[in-house]
């Protein structure tokens, strides 16, 4: 009787025990080995050969030992399940910006589908333990991670909370419902009366620049926020010129302002919080409420801003660090009518005249690494039909740090791709009272 392979000793070692005595068909075992590997034997007889511990046998360095998942689409179960740190509300990141995620031989994995997997209708959770490359042991038996996939994908849940931010607006959590648990990706200060988005939290570890690729787009979701509209409609092209003709009192002044979508000269239903912020799909999917939107104009959305969110990721990563993020916006932007006068512009009015969805003046991005209680926010201005003059004179509302920066890889003062600069977190906090809280001791560069 032969001995089995190194590799195939490992298996075992670090499966559970329950493989020892279980009857497990050759198959479950042999399905990946060569057809001329050596016979396996029992386990105990395993132990009892002379020559299980010979250098022949065993050669350690060269045994992988543990799990390594890749985070693209084609190589993750689907749909997806949530990956969490078994029992927790915390989700289970790589440790590093690498986009693999990697588990110790014997680390455990919670998996959770909304609506049971396609393996097991009836579970809704499930913790499987690493064993080896993608494989896992679940009630001991072995599969490919690929395996546990969901019956359905997840539906992200946005509840309100009784907690208050600024202007009394109300702070709505975004994650997803696991009866007694909430694995929340963000925390949203919402406006129940104009519908504004004041700003947003959530974290940044290094792990975000690995986040995993290849996730279709999901549609937006309005669920029970913004009564008496369709959130859809007053976003498209043809209601926007609709509502701002009517703002300006000027139909070719509209027209003018609002263009196609060929060029990017339209407001788009602009991210506060990119989907690329975030690391699962799961995640990414929960992105799309309009909690999480406000009107922005594509080609600054598709410009500086753009390169300031993928920059953020990437110092993050090379710092080594993490960092909270508040996500916000701020002010009323305004546009010129006819005769030359400025009004503020907006997607809906109630039916007493008051704004509501007002398109803001700029964008920002505050990150805190409270670890240093270091700081900075970032400014993109929304808006690319003013000039400098107006720019410099209207949005610009701390003391501009940008040149202090070496880390973002933007066009900032390229006025058709968006405006953008720099500012001490205290300074900017002070003029929007937006986060009162903060108090930053020094500049995050």
């Amino acid at each position: 009787m032969g001995l089995v392979s190194a590799s195939l000793v490992l298996l075992l070692l670090v499966a559970s025990p329950a493989v020892w005595t279980r009857d497990i068909p050759r198959r479950e075992l042999l399905e990946d080995v060569a057809e001329d590997a050596p016979e396996v034997v029992g386990f105990g007889e395993l132990l009892m050969s002379p020559y299980i511990f010979t250098s022949h046998y065993f050669q350690f360095p060269s045994l992988a030992t543990g799990c390594s998942l890749t985070l693209a689409t084609a190589a993750l179960p689907q749909p997806q399940p949530l990956f969490l740190i078994p029992g927790t509300d915390q989700f289970k990141y790589p440790s590093t910006s690498s986009g693999i995620l990697t588990l110790s031989a014997g680390e455990t994995l919670e998996l959770a589908c909304q609506n049971g997997f396609s393996l097991f209708p009836s579970e809704t959770s499930i913790v499987v333990t690493c064993v080896l490359d993608d494989q896992f042991n679940y009630e001991s038996k072995m599969y490919a991670f690929t395996e546990f996939g969901c019956t359905a994908n997840w539906r992200s849940v946005a509840r309100r909370t009784a907690n208050r931010c600024y202007n009394d607006a109300t702070i709505v959590e975004i994650g997803f419902e696991m009866g007694a648990r909430f694995p929340k990706i963000m925390d949203v200060c919402h406006d129940e009366v104009t519908y504004d988005n004041h700003y947003l939290v959530h974290e940044f570890t290094p792990a975000n620049a690995g986040f995993q690729t290849g996730v279709p787009r999901p549609g937006w979701i309005q669920g029970n926020f913004y009564p008496g509209v369709t959130v859809n409609t007053l976003y498209t092209v043809n209601m926007q010129r609709e509502t701002i003709a009517t703002i300006l009192d000027s139909q070719p002044r509209a027209d003018e302002l609002v263009q196609t979508t060929n060029n990017g000269i339209y407001m788009a239903r602009g991210h506060i919080a990119a989907r690329a912020d975030f690391i699962y799909a799961t995640q990414q999917n929960a992105t799309f409420w309009f909690l999480n939107a406000a009107p922005q104009w594509q080609n600054f959305n598709a410009g500086n801003w753009e390169r300031i969110e993928s920059s953020v990721k990437s110092f993050v990563a090379a710092r080594n660090i993490r960092v909270r993020v508040y996500g916000g916006t701020y002010g009323v932007q305004t546009q010129a009518d006819g005769n030359g006068d400025h009004r503020e512009i907006f997607l809906d009015f109630d039916p007493n005249g008051r704004t509501r969805l007002r398109a803001p003046k700029v964008y920002y991005k505050i990150l805190h690494n409270e670890a240093q209680n270091s700081g900075i926010v970032l400014i993109g201005v929304n808006n690319v039909h003013i000039s400098l003059e107006e720019i410099q004179r209207d949005y610009i509302f701390c003391t501009d740090v940008s040149s202090r920066i070496g880390w973002i890889n933007w066009d900032r003062e390229n006025l058709s791709r968006g405006y953008s600069y720099a500012c001490e977190v205290n300074e900017f906090n002070r003029v929007t009272g937006h986060l009162p809280q903060l108090n930053v001791a020094s500049l995050l560069i």
